[in-house]
């Protein structure tokens, strides 16, 4: 009976899992995405910087001081405003000029204040202040205004986030962003994208999260798919589970991983959600993933060049609070501390690797060697065995005429053929200096060049046509296989003591290098 009884609840739990695991799943498979994303970021990385090379090579066509001019820095600026910071402010001050060169005093504001918003963005507060005391805002139409407007609303907005601890003076910036927010929201319409996120952050501090919700599924409404600015409303999405509702980190975790899956594709290095996505994964034991994506994030934050996420990693349109600063503050150092024991380890690998292809390689070419060695020693072998064989066969061919000439008492041919005054030892000279050339320059392939970067060039060495080897060579190659006595050289060549003594001190007298290492250096060759 008791089994009986458990049986329904047994089914029921199953029936639990089975029902939650499809979501769970869907879950696994976005951070499996992600991940492989991320592998393939260089991909992205280098996709975005050829358009943006294709747009800067498209500049040299457009004329000098033209609207068309000014309008193609404007888009390069904001094309780089997520990916690196330092260019995009290049390009507003190009635009500027440009504007400046047209005599069009709007455009010229446009430029500077979206230089402004960028020095804001990435913590050069100063800087940004600078150019806005530099604008008459008297003269900005209503366009321009809302973007000095927002500018300000944008510095305070980001100024009280790092006050967090002193809300004293906190308050103070508070109120001077919520004055220039509902300043800026006043001039622009209602339905608009920045209205719309203004109004769906203003709901969601004051705990209408239904209303921001609704706002912000507006915002979504207004964008394609594969809109770049889709990442961002999906986080802002997310920051209202999390932040403002409370909710744990990984519910409507799908959210924050769509939005960095669209960051890591489109390229963007402006990124927010991916230290969300590092806590979830730390939340559910996913250590090495984690690290995973804290290494990316930290890269993107070196190659936009934002200060200011360096120091607090805040999000760019959402309150965080101070507990979670302090923890990413903490996870910064150690993601650096880890980075640099890569960066050790990378090299000590480096050198073992390189080390084995060094080691890999000297015995490559000592097979090669072997190899070759072998390959010449069978040839020597058989040349030795055949020229002793044609001696063996000159000899009895020699024997058989003197054997005929005797017998048939031509004895007057018999002594010419064994006359010692007579010379027949030229042509084999020949054929032994030949076979001797042969086989040293097969062993020795670059003697010659070599032997002549020893001398002076006007007295370097130039042989025939004929020639493999002249005498001089010839002396110091068998120099070279470590015969260096004058009379066993002149016994070798069959040639006299005094030619090989010249030869020798003719060469001695035409060295580029000093006389005492010349003998170092032939056997080096």
């Amino acid at each position: 009976m008791k089994a009986a009884r458990r049986i329904p609840a047994i089914a029921a739990i199953l029936l639990l899992c089975a029902c939650s695991h499809p979501e769970q799943e869907g879950v696994q498979s976005m951070v499996s995405d992600l991940l492989s994303k991320i592998d393939s970021s260089g991909f992205y990385i280098a996709r975005r910087e050829a358009r943006l090379a294709e747009k800067r090579s498209a500049l040299a066509w457009i004329p000098s001081g033209s609207r068309e001019l000014y309008d193609a820095y404007i888009n390069l600026a904001e094309d780089y405003s997520k990916f690196i910071s330092d260019s995009a402010i290049v390009y507003c001050d190009k635009a500027a000029r440009a504007a400046l060169d047209f005599g069009d005093e709007q455009l010229y504001y446009k430029a500077l204040l979206l230089k402004a918003g960028r020095l804001f963005n990435t913590g050069y507060s100063v800087a940004g202040l600078s150019i806005l005391d530099s604008i008459p805002r008297e003269r900005l139409d209503q366009d321009n205004l809302v973007r000095y407007l927002n500018n300000l609303k944008g510095l305070y907005h980001s100024t009280y986030l790092d006050l967090a601890s002193k809300p004293e003076l906190r308050s103070q910036f508070v109120t001077l962003y919520e004055h220039y927010r509902d300043t800026v929201l006043s001039l622009i319409p209602p339905d608009s994208f920045l209205s719309l996120r203004e109004n769906e952050r203003i709901c969601a501090r004051e705990g209408d999260f239904e209303k921001a919700l609704e706002y912000n599924g507006k915002r979504l409404s207004t964008l394609s798919p594969g809109s770049a600015n889709r990442a961002g409303v999906l986080y802002d999405r997310y920051i209202i589970y999390h932040h403002y509702m409370g909710n744990p980190v990984g519910d409507h975790i799908e959210l924050l991983l769509e939005s960095s899956i669209y960051d890591v594709v489109t390229a963007n290095q402006d990124i927010a959600s991916l230290k969300y996505v590092e806590d979830y994964l730390k939340s559910i034991g996913a250590v090495e993933n984690a690290k995973k994506i804290s290494d990316y994030y930290y890269e993107t934050i070196v190659r936009h060049g934002s200060r200011s996420r360096l120091l607090s990693v805040t999000s760019l349109s959402m309150d965080i609070n101070d507990q979670y600063s302090s923890r990413l503050a903490r996870q910064n150092r150690e993601i650096k501390f880890g980075l640099l024991l890569i960066v050790l380890l990378s090299v000590m690998l480096t050198g073992i690797l390189i080390q084995q292809l060094r080691s890999r390689n000297k015995i490559l070419r000592l097979n090669k060697d072997l190899e070759r060695s072998g390959k010449t020693a069978n040839r020597y072998v058989l040349g030795f065995f055949q020229l002793y064989s044609s001696y063996i066969t000159r000899l009895l061919a020699l024997r058989a005429k003197i054997n005929t000439n005797t017998r048939k008492g031509n004895t007057k041919y018999v002594l010419d053929l064994t006359d010692p005054s007579k010379d027949i030892t030229n042509d084999e000279l020949k054929q032994m200096y030949h076979n001797f050339d042969s086989a040293f320059l097969d062993i020795f392939p670059n003697f010659v060049q070599d032997f002549n970067s020893l001398l002076r060039p006007e007295c370097r060495i130039e042989l025939k046509p004929t020639e493999l080897l002249n005498m001089d060579l010839r002396i110091f190659a068998i120099i070279k296989l470590g015969i260096t006595d004058s009379a066993k050289i002149s016994e070798l060549l069959h040639c006299s003591i005094k030619t090989v003594y010249n030869k020798r001190s003719g060469i001695n007298s035409k060295l580029l290098v000093p006389k005492d290492s010349f003998a170092e250096e032939l056997a080096k060759l």
